[in-house]
C-alpha cells in the first residue's frame, strides 16, 4: 500500500497494510502525552518523590477511562465515530505511551489493577454493545459506526493487557484477547491474535527481521497454545469485566489531593517560586553528588 492508497483521514504504521489508524485518534494520544509530560519531573529537572510521575499517568488514565465510560453507557454516544475514535486513542495509548508503562510500578497495586481492570472491561463492553446495536446485521466496520479500521483497533486492543501477564491480576489477559477476537470472529471478521502490538510491513518481514531463533520458538508456540473462545466462553469472560464495577474502582481510587501536597499533576501549573524552589533542592542534591 502506498501513501497515495492510505485513506483520508488515516495514518499508516510499520508499513504494514493493515496497521491503518485514524489522525484523530492520532491527535487525542499526542494530547494525552502532552499532559504526560507536563507531569512528569525529569522533564522540569525536579525530584518529588519514586513514584510522583506512575500516580501522575495512573491519574491522567483513569480521568481518561471515566470520561470514555460516560460515552459508552450511552446508547447515543457509544454508536458516534468520536467515541470510537476516543476508544481507538486509549488503545494507541496503551499499546506505546510511558504513562502505560509506568503505572503499574506504583505502590497501590489496587489503584493498577483498577487501570487494568478498566481498560479490558471499557472495551469487552463497549464491543458486545457495539454488536447488540449492529442487530440484526453482523457487527462490522460500518455497522452501527462507520469505522475503516475497525478490525486492527480491536484485534490491537484485544492484545494491549498481554504486556501485564506477569503481574498476577485477578482478570486473566489471556481471557480478554480470546473474547474479543471471538466477537470479531462470529461476525465474519478477523479474529485471529497478533503476533505483536504493531505489525511490520507482512507476517513474513516479521519473521525474517526476528534473528533470535529462541524468541521465533516461543512466539510459534503461543500461535499453538491460542484457543479460540467460544460463545459460552465470551458470556462467562464478560462476567469477569463487568463495565459498571470497574468503573466504581476507578472512581473510589482516586489519589488524595494532598498526596501531591496539594499542587496539580501538572507541574507546568505551579506557581513559578515554588518550581524554582523544587529546581534549587534539586541543583543541591546533584551538587552533592558532585562533591
Amino acid at each position: 500500500m502506498s501513501d497515495s492508497d492510505i485513506p483520508d483521514g488515516f495514518k499508516r504504521v510499520g508499513d504494514h497494510p493493515a496497521e491503518l489508524w485514524s489522525e484523530a485518534a492520532f491527535k487525542h494520544v499526542f494530547r494525552m502525552q502532552e499532559d504526560e509530560e507536563k507531569r512528569d519531573p525529569d522533564a522540569f529537572d525536579i525530584y518529588i518523590y519514586n513514584d510522583f510521575f506512575g500516580y501522575a499517568c495512573a491519574d491522567l488514565i483513569r480521568r481518561e477511562m471515566l470520561s470514555l465510560g460516560t460515552k459508552a453507557a450511552s446508547t447515543k454516544e457509544r454508536v458516534k465515530i468520536e467515541t470510537f475514535q476516543r476508544f481507538e486513542a486509549l488503545a494507541l495509548y496503551m499499546a506505546n505511551s510511558a504513562g502505560a508503562n509506568v503505572f503499574p510500578t506504583i505502590e497501590d497495586g489496587d489503584l493498577a489493577e483498577a487501570i487494568y481492570n478498566g481498560f479490558g472491561s471499557l472495551w469487552l463492553s463497549y464491543v458486545l454493545n457495539l454488536e447488540k446495536a449492529a442487530k440484526p446485521d453482523n457487527l462490522s466496520p460500518t455497522n452501527p459506526t462507520n469505522a475503516l479500521n475497525f478490525e486492527n483497533v480491536v484485534r490491537t486492543a484485544a492484545k494491549v493487557l498481554d504486556q501485564y501477564e506477569g503481574l498476577n491480576y485477578e482478570n486473566d489477559p489471556g481471557d480478554f484477547e480470546r473474547a474479543m477476537l471471538r466477537v470479531l470472529e462470529r461476525n465474519g471478521m478477523d479474529g485471529t491474535p497478533k503476533k505483536k502490538l504493531f505489525l511490520g510491513k507482512s507476517a513474513e518481514d516479521d519473521e525474517d527481521m526476528e534473528d533470535d531463533e529462541d524468541v521465533e520458538d516461543e512466539e510459534d508456540e503461543e500461535d499453538e497454545a491460542f484457543e479460540p473462545a467460544t460463545d459460552k466462553d465470551v458470556a462467562r469472560i464478560a462476567k469477569s469485566w463487568k463495565l459498571t464495577p470497574a468503573l466504581q474502582a476507578l472512581r473510589e481510587r482516586a489519589v488524595p489531593v494532598d498526596f501531591v501536597k496539594g499542587r496539580d499533576w501538572d507541574i507546568s501549573a505551579w506557581p513559578e517560586e515554588e518550581l524554582e524552589a523544587e529546581k534549587a533542592k534539586q541543583k543541591a542534591i546533584m551538587d552533592g553528588f558532585d562533591d
